[in-house]
């Protein structure tokens, strides 16, 4: 089945968190990307949280029950325990959508239960794990996690669901906790169109290093920190980003008392996302020993305020060197970490400036291809096309 110009694939999407909420990351700039880029071919409404990650109270002015623009899509924001999962059978009760797009594996409220509600009226459903089955993911609960993809295994719940990976290195990821026989369609998620507009080294000795992202272990923030152990030279590090562990950051504290007098560490509060590119570019390389990620924004931020990567390989940026990029590095040798910083540190003003020079220039072009775009869109036709039973291309 060919849609026709006028007529729009209406796609009914599920996310933990979106705007005006931030703290959940990586996941809302996707979908903005996603609404912003793809929102003429196709329509979008999105189902999610009516507060941020970790919040206790709702956004202000939040109208339950009625659909708010938000951009380019509508959104409902649901309240937590029983009434939102009264709010999500009412919404995929209507039946007003083609296809439905989740946005995380592992969620009861925003993906197992709309998917079996989906199933229940025999549509389609296109499910993107957002780097949830990535060994360093999966290594936090995996017990739990273990037993909720045996459940899903055993209920079928994989079959005729075509799920999204950004990388061949995800989809390997994905086939090997739910079987080689799956279908997984590869569409990277759509990066930043921002770019620094200034990039300078001040001359000095002390090289400032950034790390953006939620505290948590996932994000392997102590491991950044302990590689500063080795680091000989002089070193500012800040950190930013909503601290959801709190044990965790207990962790990170004790560490950083504990560094040597000539690196200094400093916790710098949670960033909005209109600020992230300009604060990203004031610093001298990214530094973000992550143990997963999907996509990660956050890589593709920095690669846009021309910023050199130190970060592990277990992203899809990867070969950083050979590019020019920076470092992806294996997380069971820290001293390696330690290694580059020294060697970033004593890196001459003019080549640090042209080795950003030459990362931002390869940011603007690889983030203004419209082939993620396309892929994206070709996807959900793909899915919908699939559940029809046609072999028609978009």
């Amino acid at each position: 089945m060919q849609f026709k110009e006028q007529d729009k694939l209406r796609v009914l999407v599920f996310n933990n968190f979106y705007l005006p909420g931030f703290k959940g990351g990586g996941p809302i700039k996707t979908l903005k990307n996603l609404f912003d880029e793809t929102g003429n071919n196709i329509s979008y409404k999105l189902v999610t949280s009516d507060r941020d990650l970790g919040d206790n109270v709702p956004y202000p002015n939040i109208h339950y029950n009625d659909w708010k623009t938000v951009g380019n899509t509508d959104v409902l924001y649901i309240r937590p325990k029983i009434k939102g999962y009264i709010n999500i059978f009412k919404g995929l009760s209507k039946n007003s959508y083609d296809l439905l797009y989740l946005n995380s594996f592992f969620s009861i409220r925003f993906s197992l239960l709309p998917l079996l509600i989906a199933k229940s009226q025999k549509k389609p459903v296109v499910l993107g794990p957002r780097g949830e089955f990535s060994e360093g993911a999966l290594s936090l609960k995996p017990l739990r996690k273990k037993l909720y993809i045996s459940f899903y295994r055993k209920l079928g719940l994989h079959h005729n669901t075509v799920f999204q990976a950004s990388s061949l290195h995800e989809e390997g990821d994905i086939k090997k906790e739910l079987g080689n026989e799956i279908d997984v369609f590869i569409a990277e998620d759509i990066g930043s169109a921002e770019f620094a507009k200034n990039i300078s080294r001040e001359d000095n000795k002390t090289i400032k290093a950034v790390f953006i992202s939620r505290i948590s272990p996932k994000k392997n923030l102590i491991i950044a920190l302990k590689a500063l152990n080795s680091v000989d030279y002089p070193l500012l590090y800040h950190i930013y980003g909503p601290i959801e562990d709190e044990d965790y950051w207990k962790q990170c504290q004790n560490i950083i008392t504990k560094l040597p007098c000539h690196i200094t560490v400093e916790y710098k509060g949670e960033l909005i996302p209109e600020q992230v590119i300009t604060k990203l570019s004031q610093y001298d390389f990214f530094f973000m020993p992550t143990k997963g990620e999907n996509y990660g924004h956050v890589i593709a931020e920095a690669l846009c305020a021309g910023l050199p990567l130190v970060i592990s390989d277990t992203t899809p940026w990867r070969n950083l060197k050979d590019l020019g990029l920076g470092w992806d590095l294996p997380l069971n040798n820290i001293n390696k970490f330690s290694s580059v910083i020294n060697e970033l540190s004593q890196m001459p003003i003019n080549e640090h400036l042209k080795m950003r020079t030459h990362i931002l220039n390869w940011a603007k072009q690889k983030f203004t291809e419209l082939n993620a775009v396309q892929a994206n869109i070709s996807m959900f036709h793909y899915a919908y096309q699939k559940k029809k039973g046609t072999n028609n291309n978009v």
